[in-house]
């Protein structure tokens, strides 16, 4: 649900800004940070973890990430995992990665134009904004590893064409949503030719807290609370009353090729037939919980699992309010 609001209260703007990331310079544009706002610079894990406690301590309540998806991946993890602040505060995403999924999907602010006086005005209770609220991701893994937040997770040819785009197509500066494109031409085109080199089936279980199934070799599978994934794809179609939504697509999945516009626009691709047997498989849940070996991405972030550690779990971290002014 979006809501045009000013803020509740006034709140103390701070700034955490990546200049690493996939366009910082170009996303920046003309306008300096503002002087009187705490501004911290923050390119590595522990310089966003140190920066996020400086934040906290100052009784920060809206929060600007000037990053990717991997910066706010990370951000969300020391809010909802470690909380480290005693009230949560507001989100504002500059967009300033190479994706930038997250952004797309729960609002922005744009400072190219009008630099950072709407987002101060509106901490001031000056200015409306669109606020957003979506819920995120909880991932822990299975070998006692600390748990990672984020909005979405992938793996199988997922993990491979995201491995795909920031391996080949960044590097050669390829950045926004032409890299992802380029790599769903490629698997169309490996879908198409049998070619198992880069889209390999992943051998996985799966069951979720409403009692579904999940065995076999699994081609890709999505999890998600974001409402639209990178190029506008919608790939889910479950009807539970569950925030975490999540779709699976076995190898050998009947007409692949035809049924992956519907699928991508988050139509169910049988007309009549939805038992799991299909080979397609979306449902919404509150816990989901795999097993496999092999890679999986967390807003664009590599981790690995090994099925001999048990099962994968998912669920949900936290709700997060996002300010949007774009």
């Amino acid at each position: 649900m979006v809501r045009n609001a000013y803020a509740d209260s006034p709140r103390r703007l701070g700034i955490i800004y990546n200049a690493q990331s996939g366009r910082h310079r170009r996303r920046w544009g003309h306008h300096p940070l503002p002087t009187d706002v705490p501004a911290i610079e923050a390119n590595t894990v522990d310089e966003i973890r140190a920066a996020v406690a400086e934040l906290a301590a100052r009784n920060i309540g809206l929060l600007a990430i000037a990053g990717g998806d991997g910066t706010v991946q990370c951000v969300l993890g020391e809010l909802l995992i470690r909380q480290v602040f005693d009230a949560l505060p507001h989100i504002a995403l500059i967009p300033t990665g190479s994706t930038n999924m997250t952004a797309n999907d729960a609002g922005f602010v744009d400072v190219r134009h009008d630099g950072w006086q709407p987002l101060c005005d509106w901490a001031a209770g000056k200015h409306p904004a669109r606020l957003r609220e979506r819920d995120v991701l909880r991932v822990t893994p299975a070998d006692g590893s600390a748990p990672v937040a984020g909005m979405f997770f992938g793996a199988g040819a997922v993990h491979h064409a995201v491995e795909h785009t920031q391996k080949r197509l960044h590097s050669v500066g390829l950045r926004g949503e032409v890299g992802p494109a380029l790599a769903f031409l490629r698997f169309i085109k490996s879908v198409i030719t049998g070619d198992r080199r880069h889209f390999a089936p992943t051998p996985m279980t799966a069951h979720d807290d409403q009692a579904h199934r999940l065995s076999g070799d699994t081609l890709l599978i999505v999890v998600s609370t974001l409402h639209r994934l990178v190029l506008r794809f919608n790939p889910f179609w479950g009807r539970e009353n569950a925030p975490m939504r999540w779709t699976a697509i076995s190898h050998g999945a009947p007409r692949l090729f035809w049924r992956l516009p519907a699928v991508v626009r988050g139509k169910a691709p049988f007309a009549a037939d939805t038992s799991e047997n299909s080979g397609y498989t979306s449902h919404n849940s509150r816990t989901l919980e795999l097993d496999f070996d092999g890679g999986y991405i967390v807003d664009g972030e590599f981790f690995t699992h090994r099925r001999g550690d048990g099962p994968l779990r998912l669920s949900v971290a936290g709700r997060i309010t996002f300010v949007g002014l774009s």
